[in-house]
């Protein structure tokens, strides 16, 4: 009997996902620094990303959502760790230690020319997105079945207020 693969590999799949809200303003960030959660400077954490008593897989697609839309998007990175990283004030340069780049799982560019728009309108109205294909980033998650992610803004770029970043990650799970 003939097995369906796309069905095996569509089990596999799973969804997890994150967001953090930005402060409530409109400080311009310069190449390097990070966005980071309003009131805790925390960056995102993906839980349940293995499969139970698995703890690895693979990063196949990833999505960045923004709340509104920018004149100039943001050229962003997202960093992602198999193990919890220090949390860095928004607006701050990323100066990743040592130590945490040993637990550096991979980085996915979310690049100015691929955000779409989905309504039409004057800046900080409707949302976009950016999604990265074909990633092949293989994770080992922690003890709590989880990675961390940090964004980090490789433009100038000019924010709207209270902006919410949401990121998708697809992944086929072992």
């Amino acid at each position: 009997m003939a097995t369906d693969v796309n069905a095996i590999i569509r089990e596999d799949i799973v969804k997890v996902s994150d967001a953090l809200t930005r402060p409530s303003n409109t400080t311009a960030y310069a190449a390097g620094e990070v966005i980071s959660e309003v009131t805790s400077n925390e960056h995102f954490a993906f839980d349940g990303i293995a499969a139970a008593g698995s703890r690895s897989g693979t990063i196949v697609s990833a999505i960045c959502q923004s709340s509104t839309v920018e004149s100039t998007k943001p050229d962003l990175e997202l960093w992602l760790f198999d193990s919890n990283i220090a949390n860095v004030a928004d607006n701050s340069a990323f100066a990743v230690a040592d130590s945490d780049l040993l637990d550096l799982v991979g980085v996915i560019d979310f690049p100015i020319a691929e955000w779409k728009q989905g309504l039409a309108g004057a800046s900080g109205t409707g949302n976009s997105i950016n999604q990265s294909h074909n990633l092949n980033i293989r994770y080992i998650a922690d003890s709590g079945n989880r990675i961390y992610g940090q964004l980090v803004v490789r433009n100038a770029y000019s924010p709207i207020s209270a902006e919410v970043f949401t990121v998708i990650l697809l992944t086929a799970q072992d």
